[in-house]
């Protein structure tokens, strides 16, 4: 896997020309929504509060500004009476420069009703710490760590965090789901379990279409979820990616969900790959009590995660892949997976 971390290293240099929004047709035909099924989940896609820029604080920031902005958001679940951050980054240019000591206004989409709440004002940070959130995340400067239990904590259902820089406008959005008891999680990596390869997303880096996703990969998603399970889409790609990758999921169809990279420039290969996921389902299971109920995979990595997490191998699905499979279930085609996996449950979601 060494070439494709040169090569993210030096794609990481780029500006994302598809970050905003992939090329692609229109999202594919779905199968017909079965009747019982749940009613969709909220795509939260109303239009932000309009930033107007008002100059940065220190002149090194507009130095750092000059590049195109790489800000990300950190999606979550949560509980509903545990705790609640906001977490992003806010970055430039090819070095993915860190904006540091900078005000962002922060405003909340809560249960994705399209009022928008205002959060107030926040200080990026420049220091190299351990900050105290459940994530464990690192903070190596221009982060902003928000605390959404005072006075404003969040109820069962979807919501959406809009973070703006004051100095120029720039943005990044999260997407915080706060499971009821009893919830069900379905966990899929992305690349080449739902694009078509392993390495699709290099093409859509330098300049090409984006990847088409697996026939039949977006409908089964959608099937989950109109059964009332909640989606983790699970990668090891680089934190850099995380707007394209939700613009992908998006425009291929695939439901809304909590998206997860890792939080390095390069991603994570093999081991490193399946370390980092593991570590994500622990996080998800001291969080909120969950186990994933179905995993969806493609590498031997991904079954060595879903194996460490717990998952029934009976519910672990792997795309076209051979060897040991500790249980897990050969998937050929999404398209010829048991419809009776996904049958609706007695109680809806909220």
């Amino acid at each position: 896997m060494r070439p494709l971390r040169s090569a993210l290293l030096a794609l990481a240099a780029l500006p994302l020309a598809g970050c905003s929004a992939p090329r692609s047709a229109a999202p594919p035909a779905l199968a017909p929504a079965r009747a019982g099924a749940c009613p969709a989940r909220p795509a939260c896609d109303a239009p932000p509060p309009t930033a107007l820029p008002r100059g940065f604080r220190h002149t090194r920031s507009r130095l750092v500004a000059s590049g195109w902005p790489r800000h990300r958001g950190r999606d979550l679940f949560v509980r509903p009476e545990g705790p609640q951050w906001a977490i992003a980054k806010f970055a430039y240019g090819p070095y993915d420069d860190d904006l540091e000591d900078e005000d962002v206004e922060a405003y909340l989409l809560r249960g994705c009703s399209g009022v928008w709440e205002r959060l107030g004002t926040n200080r990026t940070s420049g220091d190299d710490r351990l900050h105290p959130t459940t994530e464990g995340i690192r903070d190596t400067g221009g982060r902003v760590y928000l605390d959404l239990t005072a006075g404003r904590r969040l109820g069962v259902g979807r919501h959406r965090v809009h973070l703006a820089v004051v100095g120029d406008g720039t943005s990044a959005d999260l997407f915080i789901e706060v499971l009821p008891p009893g919830a069900r999680v379905a966990v899929s990596d992305i690349d080449g379990t739902l694009t078509s390869s392993e390495l699709a997303v290099l093409g859509e880096l330098v300049g090409g279409g984006p990847p088409d996703a697996h026939p039949g990969a977006a409908a089964t998603m959608q099937a989950l979820a109109g059964s009332g399970v909640h989606l983790l889409y699970l990668t090891a790609r680089p934190e850099w990616l995380v707007a394209n990758t939700r613009a992908w999921l998006k425009a291929q169809g695939f439901p809304p969900g909590i998206l997860h990279t890792t939080v390095g420039v390069t991603g994570a290969f093999g081991p490193a790959a399946a370390s980092y996921k593991t570590i994500e389902l622990e996080w998800l299971r001291a969080r909120t009590g969950v186990v994933p109920s179905f995993a969806f995979g493609n590498m031997p990595s991904d079954v060595t995660t879903y194996t460490a997490a717990g998952i029934a191998p009976a519910r672990c699905f792997y795309y076209k892949l051979s060897g040991d499979l500790r249980g897990g279930v050969p998937n050929e085609d999404y398209r010829r997976l048991a419809p009776v996996l996904f049958s609706p449950p007695a109680a809806c979601p909220p």
